[in-house]
């Protein structure tokens, strides 16, 4: 191995994709912290998705200090498409227009990498749309992120603690062989396909320490936001069909298979199922979905899921058989309890989410939300 091959396996090229639609308000923060971080060296690569706001004149604004793709409007894959074929980075991370990593996001992610990791992870502190701390984190509990091989408990478990887009890293070689994702599928949470098939190509690495923020608002379709809505309960739904999809044709071309009802098996989307129906039963998905069979089946999932700890159980056990029996004007309580945690807002805006504000375990100072509240990742 040559010395500047050496060079490149200490300090490898890492490669900030920043993937937007219509964010220019959010945009120059996130461009500003990939920008701005401790490692080098990195890339970074803004892709505009057809924007019609103020997105390409905030982005022409950074000259050559990224490199900038223009497109037309083809969907949250297409620009993960876009933006990968332009990058040239050995780890490679998307991070949504709406959101912004912390300066030493990069730092910490290549120290902890190694030859055998297909992605790295790492916890949002969640933000809203000023860019202030609200107290909560995603995942809600980090010390459960999982690390190593992991693809058994994937199969089991119907998924694995995870985070959004931009609290990921991926190798090259991994992407090499999931991109380009079929555009028309993804038009929305391409990030699902990417995260769910990674740790079957590699190991997992979790960062349980802050390192970016998850910004909450009207337009962020990750989030159920302040009311239950029962669209975004059918999108989630959806998504996470397409997920098991995914996972499944990639099973198929790489000799294994998934369990049938894999999705079932993650407690959080039967509620997803459950609510939805209890909402709108008219529009509701899944014909055949009754209450009483997404109790039991939440009830069993719950119960088997590695990813719950004996509270959440507990709390499950409870909340499956209220938010299915009962009539339909306290169901919705019930409902609401379990899928909007109640957040407190934290003193701290986001340009003070730095290391040095940052307790010991890497959390922002900032009241977390109730532990019965759904944070799996956005799209999954």
């Amino acid at each position: 191995m040559t010395t500047a091959e050496q060079q490149r396996d200490l300090q490898p090229l890492v490669s900030i994709v920043v993937d937007n639609f219509n964010y220019g308000r959010f945009l120059r923060a996130a461009i500003d912290s990939a920008i701005e971080q401790t490692y080098a060296p990195v890339e970074v690569i803004v892709v505009d998705d057809g924007s019609t706001d103020n997105s390409r004149e905030v982005i022409s604004a950074y000259g050559d200090r990224v490199s900038a793709i223009f497109k037309p409007n083809g969907g949250h894959a297409s620009a993960f498409n876009a933006g990968f074929r332009a990058s040239h980075g050995s780890i490679v991370m998307f991070l949504d227009a709406d959101d912004v990593l912390l300066p030493s996001a990069v730092e910490e992610v290549v120290r902890a990498w190694h030859p055998a990791v297909a992605k790295a992870q790492f916890v949002l502190a969640h933000i809203d749309k000023q860019g202030r701390a609200l107290g909560g984190t995603v995942p809600y509990s980090p010390a459960q992120m999982p690390d190593g091989d992991i693809r058994a408990s994937i199969l089991d478990a119907g998924g694995y603690i995870g985070v959004p887009t931009s609290g990921n890293a991926f190798a090259r070689t991994v992407l090499d062989r999931l991109l380009p994702l079929p555009e028309s599928q993804w038009r929305q949470a391409a990030d699902t396909s990417l995260e769910i098939i990674a740790p079957f190509l590699g190991e997992v690495v979790s960062l349980r320490k802050t390192l970016g923020c998850y910004r909450i608002h009207e337009s962020n379709h990750g989030m159920l936001g302040e009311e239950l809505d029962s669209r975004k309960l059918r999108v989630k739904i959806v998504i996470d069909l397409q997920r098991e999809w995914a996972l499944s044709e990639f099973a198929s071309r790489s000799g294994f298979t998934i369990p049938r009802n894999w999705a079932a098996r993650e407690p959080a989307h039967l509620k997803y199922r459950l609510a939805s129906l209890r909402l709108d039963s008219t529009h509701h998905p899944i014909t055949d979905d009754r209450p009483t069979r997404l109790m039991f089946m939440g009830l069993k999932s719950a119960w088997r899921n590695p990813g719950y700890n004996l509270r959440s159980r507990l709390f499950h056990t409870a909340w499956f058989p209220l938010a299915a029996l009962l009539p339909q004007a306290i169901a919705v309580k019930i409902l609401r309890r379990g899928l909007l945690p109640r957040r407190r807002r934290g003193k701290f805006p986001a340009e003070d989410l730095t290391p040095s504000t940052l307790g010991g375990d890497g959390l922002p100072p900032a009241p977390v939300p109730r532990p019965d509240g759904d944070h799996r990742k956005a799209s999954a």
